[in-house]
């Protein structure tokens, strides 16, 4: 039998080298994230880390931290670490929009003049700098040169931060290589 989950607050630090691993200082019962102050920092080499997970206990908690800190890194949100992805794969990548409209999409120019944009879906549709926990999936569109027309080249519905955002960098490549 599964215990109910709850929400936890894991503060601790991150190592700043590449912000993969978490010290863990706490594990406090509540979403209680927003009401930590980060004071400023005396550690050489850490940075002071709070976030905020639903898990049936403490220690289940810790280690979804720690997974988070694993995949994640130093990504501050779903757009940075999509940026961070396409870097790691040699896809050089830009923030772009429409702020008037709330359109927001990270943009990879393609060789013919076209541009490649990625955005969030559903509950967080046409934007990408949200929280890493909240992700509801990718869309990838390949726009013409005029940025009329739009070939759909990932379009999930997926939770799974990671994965999707693996998958979707392998559709953006994919085009890349096939022009």
């Amino acid at each position: 039998m599964t215990g109910a989950t709850q929400t936890y607050t894991v503060i601790g630090l991150t190592l700043d080298v590449d912000s993969t691993e978490l010290l863990i200082a706490a594990v406090l019962a509540g979403p209680v994230a927003d009401q930590v102050e980060l004071l400023a920092t005396s550690e050489d080499d850490f940075t002071r880390w709070a976030e905020e997970f639903d898990a049936p206990d403490p220690d289940t908690a810790a280690d979804l931290a720690y997974a988070h800190c694993r995949t994640f890194g130093s990504a501050a949100n779903a757009g940075e670490y999509l940026h961070q992805v396409l870097e790691g794969e040699g896809v050089e990548s830009t923030a772009g929009g429409h702020p008037g409209s709330g359109c927001y999409w990270v943009g990879v120019d393609t060789p013919d003049g076209g541009e490649i944009r990625i955005s969030g879906q559903d509950r967080r549709e046409a934007e990408v700098d949200y929280p890493l926990t909240d992700h509801a999936g990718w869309l990838v569109c390949r726009y013409d040169e005029n940025r009329l027309e739009f070939t759909i080249l990932h379009d999930s519905q997926s939770p799974d931060l990671a994965a999707d955002t693996a998958a979707a960098v392998a559709a953006v490549r994919a085009s890349l290589a096939t022009g």
